[in-house]
């Protein structure tokens, strides 16, 4: 099967080029200053032809039909996906098998019409033309996660704004695929979306991107966004989605012989899922002692979970740099441990597939290495975790819990008082709903002119 890695309705680009992701070679038109110009054009002119004049409604169920497609095990764009995205991305097969799907499940028709009725009420709102959505919106991804460029094409499409989409060297393949999703189920909306690959840096092509763009969406580092904002027009919306650290946290009461099990596997699941790479992914967790079982009970468990997954759900390919790392931080643990200091080391044997660091010694918030490398922080009370958190404010994101429900609304206050913008239950970090405020930004009201 032979699927075009690009998305560019009505156009026939001149040339192409094989460019090199991961272990392999995708055949991509050759990006100019020209064809961004039309393929920019094209889109804002389905725009105003077509989507402009969709109910928001049918775009919503339109986009959950695509996504629902993505769910269906013979699809084959998600065949010929889990054929290419683990030699592009480094993420093992099982991964993008059942990782992909996962992350897309809350994409649904109900999903979608939360996200609407949360931000601006009726669906009907969307079509009133005193509120009006960017012509063009312009979208930088950083392709750590397959699934982001779903999130972010749906939350233009619904304020009925064209999309000139430009991947990331890191995957520029799911996108393009979305997009012909989209087309199979209403090709003159999918006639509003283009994806375009260029190699980041190209002055000239971003300057007739950025040009051409009424509103930006980038995903990155703190490089990257500080790029985009300095390129991006004077008067465009810019909404930004930089570098983040998640966090888990326990209460004493979770921590039983029944329950532990149980939490223990959730917790392992959110460490695992594209191997810790996305901002809803955990750096730490914090376990508060006091309970039946202690933390370093959780900790070994944790361990166990974590070898469990890897034997189903493998750890992806990593750089040498990437493997440096994890040894890095292993052998400072190892290190910690012999000196007699409170810190205990579990690792995967023979491998760098998982490591669990148990440490006591340090209670600040530090980023992990990735690549599913967790400590666990024990503490003495849960309200202590918000000051050991805040010089990470700026950055901070989600936090998964396992916190009894009488705790629970005075945790998450002094939690977003430091600055966290998402608190779901453990386990479910990797998969926030549609209606989701991304870093405490909202998804449709910050591209609508007009909108209170």
């Amino acid at each position: 099967m032979t699927v075009q890695q690009w998305w560019l309705p009505g156009i026939e680009p001149a040339a192409f080029a094989d460019v090199p992701s991961g272990e392999t070679a995708l055949h991509v038109p050759i990006a100019t200053p020209e064809l961004v110009r039309e393929t920019a054009a094209r889109a804002v002119a389905a725009r105003r032809r077509s989507l402009s004049r969709m109910p928001a409604l049918h775009i919503a169920n339109v986009l959950a039909e695509a996504v629902a497609k993505w769910q269906d095990h013979s699809y084959r764009l998600r065949r010929y996906a889990e054929a290419l995205l683990p030699e592009i991305t480094g993420y093992s097969p099982a991964m993008i098998r059942h990782g992909l799907p996962y992350l897309l499940s809350t994409f649904t028709s109900d999903g979608l019409l939360d996200l609407i009725r949360t931000e601006v009420g009726d669906p009907s709102a969307l079509d009133e033309r005193a509120i009006a959505g960017p012509e063009l919106t312009l979208h930088i991804l950083a392709g750590n996660i397959p699934a982001v460029p779903v999130e972010t094409m749906v939350r233009a499409l619904l304020v009925k704004s064209a999309c000139l989409v430009k991947p990331s060297s890191r995957d520029p393949l799911f996108p393009a695929l979305f997009a012909r999703s989209i087309a199979e189920v209403d090709p003159q909306l999918a006639e509003a979306v283009a994806v375009l690959w260029w190699k980041g840096g190209k002055r000239a092509i971003e300057a007739a991107a950025f040009a051409r763009a009424d509103a930006v969406i980038a995903y990155g580092g703190a490089e990257a966004i500080a790029a985009a904002r300095q390129q991006a027009p004077p008067g465009a919306i810019f909404i930004e989605h930089g570098p983040k650290v998640s966090f888990a946290a326990i209460a004493r009461e979770a921590l039983t012989h029944e329950a532990l099990p149980h939490i223990a596997r959730a917790a392992a699941w959110d460490v695992s899922l594209f191997d810790q790479q996305g901002c809803v992914s955990p750096h730490a967790v914090y376990v508060e002692r006091g309970g039946s079982l202690s933390p370093i009970a959780f900790a070994t468990r944790l361990a166990e979970e974590l070898a469990a997954i890897d034997r189903t759900l493998p750890r992806g390919r990593l750089s040498m740099d990437e493997a440096a790392q994890v040894q890095s931080a292993r052998a400072a643990a190892e290190m910690q441990e012999a000196a007699g200091r409170r810190v205990t080391l579990f690792r995967s044997q023979q491998t760098t597939a998982w490591t669990v660091i148990f440490d006591a010694e340090s209670l600040a918030l530090s980023l992990s290495c990735l690549n599913r490398v967790v400590r666990v922080i024990p503490v003495d009370d849960l309200t202590d975790v918000p000051g050991f958190v805040r010089p990470l404010g700026p950055y901070l994101q989600s936090v998964g819990v396992a916190v009894p429900e009488r705790r629970l609304p005075a945790f998450a206050k002094a939690l977003e008082a430091v600055g966290v913008t998402r608190i779901c239950e453990l386990g479910e970090m990797q998969r926030p709903a549609p209606s989701w405020r991304h870093d405490g930004k909202a998804n449709l009201l910050g591209l609508l002119r007009g909108a209170e």
